[in-house]
């Protein structure tokens, strides 16, 4: 999938026990029972004691639920036990979360000499080159080394007046949002959240509006990939408003939209984005010099149109939109070089059958699962294993 500068979002995997999707499924469940017993959000809250916006804010996944609220939940709500027993799984995973933020925030080791300026203009240049690396050949084999660089420049101590901390700062977060993308890559999604989480401290803290949109646009993929439509959304327009007037940010954020609108199966508001997203990429040409984004937008947004109509077909069972997310993915097939970036080639192919699947394509389904290379990982595998899931269906 293009890289630069945020990848498209894939399909979310099929459900399965994963730490760190804990709070996501305590989330949904608590949702289930309350809608299962007739309440809203505000009854819940009043019988709990609790103000309806923590409600909301715990069932999208926004916050923690408070200690005793899944007992006194799953009592009320006659829930079987199921949300005290996730309550054990939620506290597993803030702590390992909170292990991950603080192991990123650590700085290098002591007795390990701090980068001088010189070394730290290297490593903003670098990073141009590390973000090529990760579109190229996937993050998996990069993430120990974003992650120290990024250690090393958030804990770099002021040694003179004419040095900016603040922009060493910003730059620790970006090498955050790279080291987050590539465990998101590698399939390691607690680690992913660990290193967005950190990355937006820093960034807010050295005012960077940028790199902060850019990582609620991160964090926003991986609440779509866990298939949580209304907390991705609720990060895609918080990437929107908090973003700089930079039409590429805002084209990146409305194809996050897109995404997200598409797993709730709301296809005006997916057809009002992705035609928002072209128009900011033509406002963003007409502008500015060529951007990572200019210069491949016309792939993000055919995989983008694809991958949306694949989900609504997925949310409506209507054929037409797997048909269309068949031809937008062809197309963006024909617009990828298959040598420089072999995996956004597996990647766009695997989500390709899928589609083809989905439209009752089955033979056609088949051939483009048999092209893909053996001992996929990460992502590809995902999206390889539920294609060939809708193909056995």
């Amino acid at each position: 999938m293009p890289i630069p500068p945020a990848p498209t979002p894939l399909s979310p995997p099929p459900p399965r026990a994963e730490p760190e999707s804990a709070r996501l499924r305590f989330g949904r469940r608590l949702r289930h029972w309350r809608e299962a017993r007739g309440l809203s959000q505000a009854e819940l809250g009043r019988l709990l004691g609790y103000h309806d916006s923590l409600i909301s804010r715990v069932e999208n996944a926004r916050r923690w639920p408070p200690p005793g609220m899944p007992d006194r939940a799953d009592e009320l709500l006659l829930a079987d036990g199921e949300l005290a027993q996730l309550w054990q799984a939620l506290q597993r995973e803030r702590q390992r979360l909170g292990e991950l933020a603080a192991a990123a925030r650590t700085p290098p080791a002591a007795g390990a000499a701090p980068p001088d300026a010189a070394t730290v203009e290297v490593l903003a240049q670098l990073l141009a080159v590390y973000r090529a690396a990760v579109g190229r050949i996937g993050g998996e084999e990069l993430a120990a080394v974003l992650e120290h660089h990024a250690r090393t420049l958030a804990g770099r101590p002021r040694t003179g007046p004419r040095e900016s901390p603040a922009a060493e700062r910003s730059l620790a977060a970006q090498y955050a949002e790279l080291a987050g993308w590539a465990h998101f890559e590698g399939d390691r999604h607690a680690h992913a959240l660990g290193w967005y989480t950190t990355g937006l401290e820093w960034a807010r803290a050295s005012d960077d509006r940028a790199t902060t949109a850019a990582l609620l646009a991160r964090q926003s993929t991986l609440y779509w990939w866990h298939g949580d439509a209304a907390t991705a959304l609720a990060l895609a327009e918080a990437a929107r408003s908090t973003a700089p007037p930079l039409p590429e940010l805002w084209a990146w954020a409305a194809v996050v939209q897109a995404h997200a609108h598409a797993l709730a199966g709301q296809a005006p508001q997916v057809r009002r984005s992705l035609a928002d997203a072209r128009r900011l990429t033509g406002a963003a040409l007409r502008t500015g010099a060529p951007t990572p984004w200019t210069e491949r937008a016309e792939l993000v947004l055919a995989v983008a149109h694809g991958t949306c109509h694949r989900d609504l077909a997925l949310h409506t069972g209507r054929t037409a939109h797997a048909r269309a997310a068949a031809d937008r993915l062809e197309a963006a097939l024909r617009l990828l070089d298959r040598a420089a970036r072999p995996r956004d080639h597996a990647l766009i192919t695997a989500r390709l059958a899928g589609a083809r699947a989905l439209a009752g394509h089955l033979d056609a389904a088949a051939a483009l699962l048999s092209r893909l290379p053996p001992n996929t990982t990460g992502r590809i595998a995902r999206e390889q294993r539920r294609a060939g899931e809708w193909l056995r269906r």
